[in-house]
C-alpha cells in the first residue's frame, strides 16, 4: 500500500495534477458537442454518424479503463498518468489533422486510450495517496475538474469555431499536454515496488465486445426495431455478456471483479452514479443544438450560455464535498438527482417562445447535481465496499463514469432521432417542430432515468448501516 502523503503542498500538487488530468478528460469528452453541425457540413456525414466523435471516445474509456486501472493500482500510476498525457496529446494532435470522419474517428479512439489511462490514474492517485477522512474532499475537487471541462467544453468549443475551426478544439491540448507532463514529474511520487501485473486478456476482450455491441443497440433499436443489424447485434451482445461473466469468474485475475456486486449498496450507489453520468452528458449533447437552431445562437452566444453550469459547479463543489465527509452522503446524492430531475423537466416542456427564464434555470440545475452531488456520489462508491477493495471500487467507479457517460450520449441521440424521425438527416436541415418533437422525446426519458436515479441513492442509507 503506498503511502499516503502528509504535507499540505505535496497534497496540494497532487490534487492538482489528478483535477487537471480529468479536467482534459471530461473537456475532451464535451468539447466537440457545439462543433458537430460543423464537422458534419465539413465531412458530409449526418448527426447519427457524427455523433460516434463522442460516443468512440467514451467507448475505448469504458472499454481500457479497468485495465490501467489495474496497472496503476498495481504499482504503476506515475508511469500511467505521465505515457497517458503523452498519448493524448499526440492524438489530439492527430484528430487536428484529419482530413476525413474516418481518420477523425481513429485518432479520436486513440484519444480515448490515452483519456482512460489518465483517468484510472488520477482516480487512484487520491485512492492511494490522500488521507481516508479527506477522501471526500479530494475526490470532490478531481470531479470538479472532469465536470468543468465537461460544463466548459461545448462553450469553449463554440469561441473556437467562432473565431478559427473545428480543427483548434483538438490542437489546444497539445500544449497543455506536455505542460502537465512536466508538472506530473514533479507532482506524484515514484513508483515503488511494482507488482507483475496479470491481465485478463480474454475477459478485456469480451468486455469491449459487449459495451460495442450494447452501445450500437441502444443508438439504432429505437429506430430501426428489429430490423438491419439489430437483431445481429444483439445477438453479439448476449454471447458476448455471457461468455465475460463466464471468463471472469474463472480468472484469478478478472479485469472487472463481480464479487463486488455482492454488496447492495455497492450495486445502488454505483447503478445511481451510471445513471447520473448518462442524464447529465445526455442533456448536454443535445442542448447546443436547442440554442443552435431553436433559439438562433451563434457558436459564441452559446457558448456564454453552457458556461453557465461551471459558474454554478465552482463556488460550491468543494465546500459541499467536505460537509459530505463530515455528514451523510446520501442526502447530498439525493438532492443532486432531485436537481437532474429539475433540468429535465424543463428541458421536456421548453421552447423558444418561453425566452430565456427556464433555459437558465435548467442551466444552473445542470451545475447544482455535480456541485451537490459530485464528491458524494464517488466516495460512497468506494465506501460501500470492504477497505480491501477500494482500489477495484476506485477503477470500477471510472469505468461506470465514462460507460454512463456513453451510454447517455446514444441513448438520448437515439430517442432524439426516433422522436424527430431524423436518423440521417443533419441538424441544419431539420425543421423546429421536428427537432422539438426529438428534443422533448429524449428530455422525458431523462426525467424517468433521473428519478430512478434518485430512488436508488436513496435506498442506501449509510449511517444506519455503520
Amino acid at each position: 500500500m503506498t503511502n499516503v502523503i502528509t504535507d499540505r503542498g505535496g497534497k496540494n500538487m497532487l490534487l492538482a495534477a489528478a483535477a487537471l488530468a480529468m479536467f482534459m478528460d471530461g473537456l475532451d469528452g464535451s468539447i466537440v458537442n457545439v462543433t458537430l453541425p460543423t464537422i458534419s457540413r465539413s465531412f458530409g456525414g449526418d448527426a447519427g454518424s457524427v455523433s460516434w466523435v463522442i460516443t468512440i471516445y467514451f467507448l475505448m474509456m469504458a472499454g481500457l479503463i479497468l485495465i490501467f486501472g489495474k496497472i496503476s493500482d498495481g504499482g504503476a500510476i506515475k508511469k500511467v498518468f505521465t505515457v497517458g498525457f503523452l498519448i493524448f496529446s499526440l492524438s489530439s494532435l492527430a484528430c487536428g489533422l484529419s482530413t476525413g470522419l474516418e481518420a477523425l474517428l481513429v485518432s479520436r479512439a486513440i484519444q480515448g486510450v490515452g483519456a482512460a489511462m489518465l483517468a484510472a490514474s488520477a482516480l487512484m492517485l487520491c485512492v492511494k495517496y490522500y488521507p481516508p477522512g479527506r477522501l471526500g474532499f479530494a475526490l470532490s475537487i478531481v470531479m470538479l475538474g472532469m465536470t468543468v471541462g465537461a460544463a466548459m467544453g461545448p462553450a469553449l468549443g463554440g469561441f473556437l469555431v467562432h473565431l478559427t475551426s473545428w480543427h483548434w478544439i483538438f490542437f489546444i491540448n497539445v500544449p497543455i499536454g506536455l505542460i502537465a507532463i512536466a508538472f506530473a514529474l514533479r507532482a506524484i511520487p515514484a513508483d515503488e515496488g511494482l507488482e507483475k501485473t496479470s491481465f485478463d486478456i480474454k475477459g478485456s476482450v469480451l468486455l469491449f465486445i459487449t459495451l460495442a455491441s450494447g452501445l450500437y443497440l441502444v443508438e439504432a433499436a429505437p429506430s430501426a426495431g428489429a430490423g438491419g443489424l439489430t437483431a445481429p447485434a444483439a445477438s453479439v451482445f448476449v454471447a458476448s455478456l455471457v461468455l465475460f461473466i463466464i471468463t471472469s469468474r474463472r480468472s484469478p485475475v478478472p479485469v472487472l471483479n463481480l464479487e463486488l456486486f455482492r454488496f447492495k449498496g455497492f450495486v445502488a450507489t454505483l447503478l445511481s452514479f451510471v445513471l447520473i453520468n448518462a442524464c447529465f452528458m445526455g442533456a448536454l449533447y443535445l442542448v447546443p443544438f436547442y440554442l443552435d437552431l431553436g433559439m438562433g445562437f451563434n457558436p459564441m452566444t452559446s457558448g456564454l450560455f453552457l458556461l453557465i453550469p461551471s459558474a454554478v459547479i465552482f463556488p460550491l463543489s468543494a465546500r459541499l464535498g467536505r460537509l459530505s465527509d463530515r455528514t451523510e452522503r446520501r442526502a447530498f446524492v439525493v438532492a443532486a438527482c432531485a436537481m437532474m430531475a429539475v433540468f429535465m423537466i424543463i428541458y421536456s416542456m421548453m421552447t423558444p417562445e418561453m425566452g430565456y427564464a427556464p433555459l437558465i434555470i435548467a442551466l444552473v440545475s445542470m451545475g447544482l447535481v455535480w456541485a451537490i452531488g459530485g464528491g458524494a456520489a464517488t466516495s460512497r462508491i468506494v465506501e460501500n465496499v470492504p477497505k480491501s477493495e477500494s482500489g477495484s471500487a476506485s477503477s470500477l467507479m471510472s469505468f461506470t463514469m465514462y460507460f454512463g457517460s456513453a451510454l447517455g450520449t446514444v441513448l438520448f441521440a437515439a430517442f432524439f432521432g426516433a422522436g424527430a424521425g431524423s436518423k440521417g438527416v443533419e441538424f441544419s436541415q431539420m425543421t423546429l417542430t421536428t427537432f422539438l418533437d426529438g428534443f422533448h422525446l429524449a428530455m422525458i426519458i431523462g426525467l424517468m432515468l433521473s428519478l430512478i436515479a434518485l430512488v436508488l441513492a436513496a435506498s442506501v442509507n449509510e449511517k444506519k448501516r455503520h
